[in-house]
Parts: C-alpha cells; sequence; structure tokens
C-alpha cells in the first residue's frame, strides 16, 4: 500500500533473511515527502498492464476479422437490415473502443510511479484516451443490447402474443436497466478522470457489472429455451433437417452460452484472481458472436440445404456437385467389374431448373402462364440399373 509517511530509520540488514523481490522500495513524492511501497505491487501491475494489453489486441484482431467476415459474406439487399446495421456498428465501435483501452494502458495513467506514489500527473491525451474508452464502452453496451432485443423477437416470433410481449418486455426492461446503470457509470468514471480523482470499485460499478451480467444471462435462457422448444416441436413433426429460422436459433443459443459463462465467472473471486481481463471480455465475446448467426443462416439460406423432406440429401448433393453446363441435363456414372465380368452401370441423371430457362412473360390476352404461378420445380431424378455384359462395351 503506497501513503506518505515519515522516513524511518534502516532496518539492519540480514543476507539471510534479506528478500530482493519482496523489498520495500522507497520514493519522493512531489511536495519532497517520502513514499514507501513494494515490489509485489509493482509486479502486480506489470502483470495487469501486459494481460490486459494482450488482451485488446487480442480482441482487436478478432473484432476485425469478423467485421470483414461479415461484409464479405452478407449479401448485398440484406445490409439495409436492422440486425446486420447493429452487428457491424458494435463490431465497428468494438474496434475503437479495445484501441482507445489499449492507448489508455500505455498512457500516463500506468506509469509506475503514479501508480506507486499516488500523485497522477497525465496529459490532456490521457485525459481524452480514457474518456473516449468509457463512452464507447456504454456505446457498444447499448448496440449490443438493442441487438438482442431484436434477435429475441425474432426467435419469439412463431409464439403466442403473449408470450411473445412477456418476455421481450422482462428483457427489454432488463437491458434498460443495465443501460441506464451504464450511463451512470460513465458520467461518474469520466468526471473522476478529468478531476484525477481515483474512484475505486464503489456501488455504482458493482451495480454496472452485475446488470450486464443478468442481462446477458437472461437473454441466453430465452435462446436456450426457445431453441429447446423448436426441437421437441420439430422432432413431433418428423422434421430432422433445420433451416434458417432454426439455424438461428442454434446459433442464438451457443453464442449465448460463452458470454454468459464469462459474465458470471467475473465474478468468481478465484478466477479473477487469476484471470482479471475476464471482466474485459464479456462485451467483446457477444460483439463476435452476435454476427455468427445471421451469417451462418444466410449462407445456409439454400433450397439444397434448408430443404425439408425424405430426398433433402439428394438436393444437396445435386447442388454441390451437379451443377453442370449442359443446357438440357448432365450425367454421372460410375462402371465397375463384378467378379461375373459385367459391367454394372448406375446412371443418375437430372434435369435442369426450371428458373435457368426462359419463362414465357404473360400473353396479350392476359391469361397468366405457367411461370406466373411461381411454382418450380427443383430438381428430378431418374435412377437407371442395367447389367451391360462385357462383350458390348
Amino acid at each position: 500500500m503506497s501513503g506518505t509517511e515519515p522516513a524511518a530509520p534502516p532496518a539492519p540488514f540480514d543476507p539471510a533473511t534479506f528478500d530482493p523481490q519482496h523489498q520495500i522500495i522507497t520514493m519522493y513524492a512531489p511536495d519532497g515527502s517520502i513514499v514507501y511501497n513494494d515490489m509485489d505491487f509493482l509486479n502486480s501491475t506489470r502483470l495487469y498492464t501486459a494481460r490486459f494489453g494482450i488482451s485488446y489486441g487480442a480482441q482487436i484482431g478478432a473484432s476485425f476479422t469478423l467485421l470483414i467476415v461479415l461484409l464479405l459474406l452478407t449479401r448485398s439487399k440484406k445490409r439495409k437490415s436492422a440486425i446486420f446495421i447493429l452487428n457491424a456498428l458494435c463490431l465497428f465501435l468494438n474496434i475503437w473502443r479495445c484501441i482507445f483501452t489499449a492507448c489508455f494502458l500505455t498512457g500516463g495513467f500506468m506509469h509506475p510511479y503514479d501508480l506507486m506514489s499516488g500523485f497522477y500527473s497525465p496529459s490532456t491525451k490521457d485525459v481524452a484516451f480514457s474518456v473516449t474508452s468509457n463512452v464507447l464502452s456504454f456505446l457498444v453496451t447499448t448496440l449490443v443490447m438493442a441487438s438482442l432485443s431484436l434477435q429475441v423477437w425474432v426467435a419469439c416470433v412463431t409464439t403466442s402474443n403473449l408470450q411473445r410481449y412477456l418476455i421481450i418486455g422482462v428483457t427489454t426492461a432488463m437491458a434498460l436497466v443495465s443501460v441506464g446503470i451504464k450511463l451512470a457509470f460513465m458520467i461518474l468514471s469520466n468526471t473522476a478522470t478529468v478531476e484525477l480523482m481515483n474512484r475505486g470499485v464503489d456501488k455504482v460499478s458493482a451495480c454496472s457489472w452485475i446488470t450486464q451480467a443478468v442481462a446477458v444471462i437472461l437473454y441466453s435462457c430465452v435462446f436456450t429455451w426457445k431453441l429447446g422448444y423448436a426441437i421437441i416441436q420439430r422432432r413431433r413433426l418428423k422434421m430432422l433437417q433445420f433451416g434458417p429460422m432454426q439455424i438461428v436459433f442454434i446459433m442464438g443459443c451457443q453464442t449465448m452460452v460463452i458470454p454468459a459463462i464469462l459474465s458470471a465467472l467475473q465474478f468468481y473471486q478465484p478466477i479473477l484472481d487469476e484471470v482479471p481481463e475476464i471482466g474485459a471480455l464479456v462485451i467483446t465475446s457477444l460483439c463476435i458472436f452476435l454476427p455468427l448467426s445471421a451469417i451462418w443462416a444466410g449462407v445456409a439460406n439454400d433450397s439444397a440445404v434448408a430443404y425439408q423432406g425424405h430426398d433433402a440429401h439428394h438436393h444437396l448433393i445435386n447442388s454441390k456437385f451437379g451443377q453442370g453446363s449442359s443446357a438440357t441435363a448432365t450425367s454421372d456414372s460410375t462402371t465397375a467389374f463384378d467378379k461375373s465380368r459385367q459391367m454394372s452401370c448406375s446412371t443418375c441423371s437430372y434435369a435442369k431448373k426450371v428458373d435457368d430457362f426462359d419463362v414465357p412473360e404473360r400473353s396479350p390476352a392476359g391469361k397468366r402462364s405457367l411461370g406466373d404461378y411461381d411454382i418450380q420445380i427443383d430438381h428430378e431424378y431418374t435412377v437407371r440399373h442395367e447389367e451391360i455384359p462385357l462383350e458390348r462395351v
């Protein structure tokens, strides 16, 4: 513990009992008084700064990578949707939040003398880094809660009105409480930074972390419940393959479990002592995992992947390996010889998609043609097996 105390006479030096790694450090304060501290505090500060710097650097790289993936894999017509805008803004602002926080870790506030003596003399740039990182942290939290509320609304669109409004009301109320306390914490923290005061851990900061964790866990419970209910219903209907909406449920559950676990573990003191940066990973994990459900559902939004039926695997095989350049049809044959020296040929042929052909326009008389009814046949399969003697080959 640092402090300003009168100089004490040096203790007799005993090489047998002296531990240089735990010795007392003597420093002078700006007013000339003597300040005592120890090597343990200096070492813990070194580890704290290094571990948080590595953590925020990794968060910058992960957020930037996923932002690029989100921009590349999202179709142009989907880029105007609210969920895409929210997810992209979360990732973009989170990158800058981590950058400014990393700059704060290398600024004047983390100078060893300032930390050990308690006399801070940061520059205007250091104060700006701290204030900006706090503001961006509040904005990212607000956008994350808005994105979570929107995805819960989408996940509960098939439920009854009473259940949907009840779930949305409870989760949104908890999100608003979390955002409100986060706003109060941001204002108090920035005020203390500008006035060069050390607030420490007070009730407002503790409530901010607690309400954020409760909101994340609540959203995770909603996604998990909806996933389990959807799986049970599809099992009853003998629908074993999942489409885009079911993929949203699965990814929503999976991607919310990890932030919920991190939110709970940050209050467990033994883990917090070993991994002090675990609390800083909660918001970034939400920013990273939230777009994954939309990316997965968007990529899998294909009739071959999300097709429901007993021959869905035929559509999957045809979509992945059966796209030929022929204008009429393509054939793929596999030939093998058996013990009777005959050739066994199995041919699987499929016709070209109807939407690849020119659809006749509406007739002048106003009658609707086949293309006007929007009924399309995806693929047709004809499987033929015959035994061909070797002499005919």
